[in-house]
């Protein structure tokens, strides 16, 4: 694969608005270019021993290189606009930049395979890889990944032929093997090397470390364990799979944040242990299989659970990174939650619990104040209940202080101490499904037939951050949207959303918190696809020298059933904007 790219731009006099001339006479021009070259190569043997033993053997070469450099310039204040070359444009200090780039990755492998197979009922894989990628430093470049596999197909037993006409195939099969990923998000050209950029202070040019290298990098590596049981019943006419997967991944890419001190806000590190097991299965069913008449339905789905296993050691407790402390809901006991902690399930959700809305000055307890911080990371104005709420806060709080009103947020005191702050969190949902699947089904009557696809995913939050967003924290000149007609005002009393305020400019993190109030369930069955084909008929067909022509409507990603039907996609947990998958139809003539 080649490709190169030319772009050349010139700005000539232009009124960027009444009596606002633009004379910068600004020129650009750059060159990319880019070479990606793959090269394998496969030798395959098979030897059949006797008539009961089978062998086949494979082994393989792959280099993969690409390669990329280009060049970009520009400047401006040329005397004129009647001239595009950078020659014309002013040579005084900043006026010109150069700029030139070169990139290289490569990966080499080395692979095998072995299988023998003994009357088809005893099955053995070996498999070996060993893989070399450049960007990482040269002792750790290489990995060696095996694998093995085995099946015992039980149902050409001896000892099964009593149960063949229920039975129709049997397979039990188990695999442990060592993958290894280089996740290219988090290497980049000099995550091992490090980069420097550069920076003018007080007139002079200088250079500083833009990234901390880490000759430590190595692959990612999951050791996976599986087990699973393939059946089939009735001539086959049922089918069922069953597998059980335990996955544990080492040393896994992660970017961690490190002392603003160091110049740089990260550094790409290995980071510990998770462990990702669950079950999976898969039905199919042939229901009717007549001669006009055609049914199947399949039905897959698989329950997964993960962890965090362990993590590099920092000195903290469970060696917890960016996590955060809310009460336990035993007195003032505190517990660390949230971020990545040993023996976590990631993707655990805490947030202030709203409970409505105060409707009146009655119901506002006197002596509650609330210190919390808004995560928009400014901290807010204290809110105070009445008269001895105020008589707690401190001098410097009194000063800033605001009344919690009618129409602002109930939220909850998780301890009780009249104090609504950070720690009063809870957990309220997981952004990862615990379910998810799939149903197929096909019905086909002579040439017509219709099919449908479905999916789903069920035992998660979904947190819609954009609604929180624009309601309230967004500044600039935005439209609103629809829910801001369901905000409180003594009009509207009974409304869903507290006190409408514009860029919260009172500062009473109504919206501007991290709250149950935009955590939705977000179980969701999607019909993804629908179809109706007809096969028209061989003599109308053959008239016309075709052959097999056939006729389709398709709508792909035609809507949801879900709880979140707001949202502009319940497949998104984490809601923060965006566009959601297009509806499509399709007409097609296949010939």
């Amino acid at each position: 694969y080649y490709s190169e790219e030319k772009t050349e731009a010139f700005n000539k006099d232009y009124l960027s608005s009444p009596g606002n001339l633009i004379t910068s006479h600004s020129t650009s021009a750059s060159y990319a270019r880019t070479l990606d070259q793959t090269y394998n190569a496969v030798l395959n043997y098979n030897y059949q021993i006797n008539k009961d033993n089978f062998l086949d053997a494979m082994v393989g070469f792959e280099y993969y290189d690409s390669y990329s450099k280009g060049f970009s310039a520009s400047g401006s204040g040329a005397p004129t606009d009647d001239f595009m070359d950078l020659e014309y444009t002013s040579k005084e200090e900043g006026k010109r930049s150069i700029d030139s780039s070169h990139s290289r990755q490569r990966i080499m492998s080395f692979f095998g395979r072995v299988n023998y197979d003994y009357q088809s009922k005893y099955l053995l894989s070996l498999v070996l890889r060993r893989d070399g990628y450049s960007k990482l430093a040269e002792e750790n470049r290489w990995g060696v990944f095996p694998g093995v596999s085995a099946g015992w197909v039980f149902s050409k037993e001896e000892f099964m032929k009593n149960t063949a006409s229920i039975l129709s195939f049997g397979k039990l099969r188990a695999s442990f093997g060592l993958n290894g990923n280089v996740n290219k998000n988090f290497v980049g050209n000099y995550t091992v090397q490090g980069a420097y950029g550069s920076n003018r202070y007080n007139g002079s040019t200088g250079f500083l470390l833009s990234s901390i290298p880490n000759p430590y990098l190595m692959w990612e590596k999951s050791r996976t364990f599986e087990v699973g049981l393939d059946m089939g019943f009735l001539e086959n006419r049922i089918n069922a799979n069953l597998t059980y997967y335990n996955r544990l991944t080492s040393d896994k890419y992660a970017n961690i944040t490190v002392p603003s001190t160091s110049g740089v806000s990260s550094v790409t590190s290995n980071n510990g242990e998770f462990q990702n097991q669950g079950f999976e299965f898969e039905l199919g069913f042939r229901i009717i299989d007549a001669k006009d008449w055609k049914w199947n339905l399949n039905w897959n789905g698989a329950l997964n659970k993960n962890k965090v296993v362990s993590l590099p050691d920092n000195g903290l407790e469970r060696n917890r990174q960016s996590a955060y402390q809310v009460y336990t809901g035993n007195g003032d006991e505190k517990k660390w939650v949230g971020g990545y902690q040993e023996g976590q399930r990631p993707g655990d959700l805490y947030m202030f619990v709203a409970e409505g809305l105060y409707k009146s000055q009655d119901e506002i307890p006197a002596n509650l104040i609330d210190l919390t911080t808004g995560n928009n990371g400014s901290s807010g104005r204290p809110l105070y209940g009445g008269t001895e709420g105020y008589n707690k806060l401190t001098d410097s709080q009194k000063s800033n202080a605001l009344p919690i009103q009618p129409g602002d947020v109930k939220w909850k005191d998780v301890n009780n101490d009249g104090v609504i702050d950070n720690y009063d969190m809870v957990k309220v949902g997981n952004t990862v499904p615990k379910w998810t699947g799939g149903i197929n089904t096909t019905v086909s009557w002579k040439d017509l037939t219709l099919s449908a696809r479905f999916d789903y995913a069920l035992g998660f939050t979904a947190v819609d951050w954009k609604t929180m967003w624009i309601m309230s924290c967004a500044q600039g000149t935005y439209n609103t949207i629809e829910e801001t007609k369901n905000t409180w005002t003594p009009e509207n009393p009974n409304a869903k959303y507290p006190t409408y305020v514009w860029a919260d400019q009172l500062g009473k993190r109504n919206y501007c918190r991290s709250s149950s109030m935009f955590a939705y369930n977000g179980n969701y069955i999607a019909l993804r696809e629908l179809s109706l084909s007809y096969k028209l008929p061989s003599i109308l067909v053959q008239k016309a020298k075709l052959s097999n022509v056939e006729l389709s409507i398709t709508g792909q990603n035609l809507g949801y059933l879900t709880e979140a039907k707001h949202l502009f996609s319940p497949e998104k947990a984490d809601n923060n904007g965006g566009y959601p998958l297009p509806r499509t139809p399709k007409i097609t003539v296949r010939g």
